[in-house]
């Protein structure tokens, strides 16, 4: 019996937790994400210390810079014939605001140093309450935060390098229905929900890059470490519906295995980043034109399978992600109409890494056409700027020649894309 109830309560457990593509988010600068984020042969603001550090070596003074990126997804799922019937669920309508803030200052002719604050990783998916795939992801949510001091030396007048310590911090929480009282031809019954919250505790990992900027021509090469954060002392809390009968004791006694833990538990795991690096040469056509090609590559084999561990041992799971190594290719120009206005356009290719049997609610994703657009301004010290990307992601099916392969048996067609809203200012002291 106490077999039966463990084996149900898998299902408890996220079976594709956050990381894809779509939560690898690189729009912290707002003329580098209006360029398409190519941007890594270039050094223009103190966004730098993101897009490649050894740019710092090539700013002068003392800069200050801060983006705010508004990100507005949407995701539909249409259930696969016959159990959904094609049915449309669209998810629930949310706003993401991921930030960038930046300070640089040139110590020397040679030394510079700065400091970064962005959140590469925090987005979340969010479906109605009456969505079916409500047992895999009813709400999921995201928040990382990697603070970075960052130091460069310029080799020459025209080669940088650079070096920067990551440190990282992050929160996950996720909300899912409990699924009860299953067998073949009943899908089963609401019995309650089960929510995992948990923060990280520091973790460090390392960035660095090189860049060579000559009159017209422009180098880059930029590298960042993965990270592995330990999700320690988080809880995963259990809230039973009313149910009739004895049915709701008997829940409980399958989650808490007879009185032995509580409903709510603690939760270990280990949540891992791809590293990556970025290369990329930017051109100067004329004095108003330039234009850059970058090539991004991710190590997302390092998503391979995460454990979660609750007090319960029966309720520990092992989930087999599977990501496979992927690619970004990046374009991006920029018109100076005057020394004060700037017009900037640029497109990215993003190869996602998620196969199709990891393809769940709780992230729809899919290799995905980015298209951007922007424009800056300047006023004396000030730098404004201003930019909008959509994220095409298209359409992704689980069913393949006919066979459904997502592992959960949850099958269907997700529509996903998403609009971005980049707002910046920075300010520069010679």
């Amino acid at each position: 019996m106490k077999k039966g109830f463990a084996i149900l309560l898998m299902v408890l457990l996220p079976t594709g937790l956050l990381l894809a593509a779509g939560f690898n988010i690189g729009e912290f600068g707002g003329r580098s994400a209006t360029m398409g984020n190519a941007a890594v042969a270039q050094a223009y603001d103190a966004s730098v210390l993101f897009y490649n550090p050894a740019g710092l070596g090539f700013l002068n003074g003392t800069n200050f810079y801060g983006n705010l990126t508004l990100i507005s997804p949407s995701a539909q799922f249409v259930g696969a014939a016959p159990i959904f019937d094609n049915t449309v669920y669209p998810a629930q309508k949310q706003l993401f605001p991921p930030v960038g803030i930046y300070a640089t200052h040139k110590f020397s002719e040679k030394f510079a140093a700065g400091i970064s604050l962005v959140t590469p990783f925090a987005l979340g998916l969010a479906w109605e309450d009456d969505f079916p795939g409500r047992f895999i992801s009813r709400d999921v949510d995201l928040k990382s935060f990697y603070i970075t001091p960052t130091a460069a030396y310029q080799i020459s007048p025209n080669l940088s390098v650079a070096a920067g310590l990551d440190v990282v911090l992050a929160h996950i929480t996720l909300i899912r229905n409990i699924l009860a009282f299953g067998s073949p031809g009943s899908p089963g019954t609401d019995a309650g929900e089960v929510k995992i919250d948990g923060s990280s505790k520091p973790t460090f990992g390392f960035t660095a890059g090189v860049m060579y900027r000559g009159e017209r021509l422009g180098l880059g090469l930029a590298y960042r470490h993965s990270i592995t954060n330990k999700v320690e002392d988080g809880t995963a809390t259990f809230t039973l519906f009313d149910l009739p009968g004895s049915s709701e004791n008997t829940v409980a006694a399958g989650i808490t295995n007879f009185g032995q833990y509580s409903l709510e538990q603690s939760l270990n795991a280990e949540l891992s980043f791809p590293n990556y690096f970025v290369a990329g040469i930017y051109y100067k056509l004329t004095e108003k034109v330039g234009v850059e090609f970058d090539y991004a590559w991710y190590r997302w084999e390092v998503v391979d399978k995460v454990e979660l561990i609750l007090d319960n041992p029966a309720l520990t799971s092992e989930l087999n992600l599977n990501y496979s190594n992927a690619y970004q290719l990046r374009f991006g120009m920029h018109y100076d109409l005057t020394e004060r206005f700037s017009v900037r356009a640029g497109f990215i290719y993003d190869k996602t890494p998620q196969p199709v049997e990891s393809v769940s609610p709780l992230l729809p994703d899919d290799t995905r056409n980015d298209y951007t657009m922007g424009l800056g301004y300047k006023a004396g010290k000030f730098q404004f700027d201003l930019g909008y990307m959509f994220v095409d992601i298209g359409k992704r099916s689980t069913v393949e020649d006919g066979v459904g392969k997502n592992e959960n048996n949850f099958n269907g067609k997700y529509l996903s894309y998403a609009n971005l809203y980049m707002f910046s200012i920075g300010y520069s002291i010679e």
